[in-house]
């Protein structure tokens, strides 16, 4: 082995080991794209305990497309139709963020009714496995924004916002709304958006997944507290100067899942992610994760790339965490805490101090 090669391996091997030690910060995860194959298989025989096969988790190599991409998670919904399921997801994936070091977590997901089980007894399932990881003393924070998903269309949207207005009443960890799903399909609801903001809940909503300019200037104008993804927003990644400059104009900041991006086929390569003309216009950003358990990543795997590919130091890293708790659905009180821990994380020894 060359000495230049060994060299870079070890340089390789230290920043993986860094991203795993910051403590961090993640703002966009959903649910069931999270669920580990460990999980996914616990939650397959815990349904199917006669079956001896093994159960077959969908390979994300096999997508071809965006719209192949939202077929994955149907084998992930097929596990989760029950409350205790609900909450075994809900629980494994808190630990497995926690054991990455997230020590903030923003879980997103739409409510379903089936089996006899309820939207609101989904919800509260996932407000249940919150507590517990709490009542455990694991060291992260856990806020759930309720999911409207585009194709299932205003009845469905209605219904979801009203019930997170009125169970957030209730529940403190309920603290947002996502406008997530098909990109190519419904629109962007704006109107029950309104109302769920005036209610005091704040917007998250992915944005400009495919090339759209008239929504996307919608979006931007309605103003979410977070964007989703942002893909072709920027000229060079499908989007407009018109649009690029009304994001600058707009200080919205976006969240940037950079694995999944590229596997989605929505951005070819690293090299060409818009995390860069991002960066590089000091627009506030946040990496995240999207879907850990799809597209078999974590935190600290994105923020490798992201070290990689745009050139950011141990420094830049830590810095990157601390803006984004500006950018979480937390409390003033919470977001000092969790500046205090990533303050006392120290770079040279890659350990928080006391």
């Amino acid at each position: 082995m060359s000495a230049n090669k060994d060299d870079q391996e070890k340089s390789n091997e230290s920043l993986k080991r860094f991203c795993q030690q910051i403590p961090k910060i993640e703002l966009h995860a959903h649910l069931n794209g999270s669920l580990s194959r460990q999980t996914l298989t616990k939650l397959y025989k815990t349904k199917h305990p006669v079956e001896t096969e093994k159960c077959e988790i969908f390979h994300i190599e096999k997508c071809k497309s965006l719209t192949e991409i939202f077929e994955v998670f149907s084998f992930a919904y097929s596990v989760t139709t029950t409350p205790e399921a609900i909450y075994t997801a809900t629980y494994d994936t808190i630990r497995e963020f926690h054991d990455d070091n997230v020590i903030y977590l923003e879980l997103r997901s739409t409510p379903r009714a089936e089996n006899g089980m309820t939207k609101k007894e989904y919800i509260l399932a996932i407000l249940r496995a919150i507590e517990s990881c709490k009542m455990e003393g694991l060291i992260i924070t856990v806020k759930l924004l309720i999911s409207v998903n585009r194709k299932q269309g205003f009845k469905a949207a209605k219904e979801n916002i009203h019930l997170a207005i009125e169970m957030s009443k209730e529940y403190e960890n309920i603290v947002g709304i996502d406008l997530s799903g098909d990109p190519t399909k419904g629109d962007a609801f704006i109107e029950l958006l309104s109302q769920a903001r005036k209610a005091g809940l704040r917007i998250a909503a992915h944005c400009a997944e495919v090339a759209n300019e008239v929504e996307t200037m919608d979006i931007l104008k309605f103003k979410p507290e977070r964007l989703g993804h942002g893909t072709c927003i920027h000229p060079s990644t499908n989007g407009t100067e018109k649009l690029y400059q009304a994001l600058l104009d707009s200080k919205i900041p976006v969240e940037l899942c950079l694995t999944s991006n590229v596997k989605c086929k929505t951005v070819m390569t690293y090299d060409e992610h818009h995390f860069k003309y991002l960066n590089d216009s000091k627009h506030p950003i946040c990496i995240c994760t999207d879907d850990k358990g799809v597209f078999d990543t974590t935190l600290s795997k994105e923020l490798q790339l992201a070290a990689k590919y745009f050139n950011l130091n141990n420094e830049d890293l830590v810095t990157l965490m601390k803006s984004t708790v500006d950018y979480t659905f937390a409390t003033d009180i919470e977001k000092n805490n969790l500046l205090e821990i990533i303050n006392r994380f120290d770079t040279t020894r890659g350990e928080i101090t006391e």
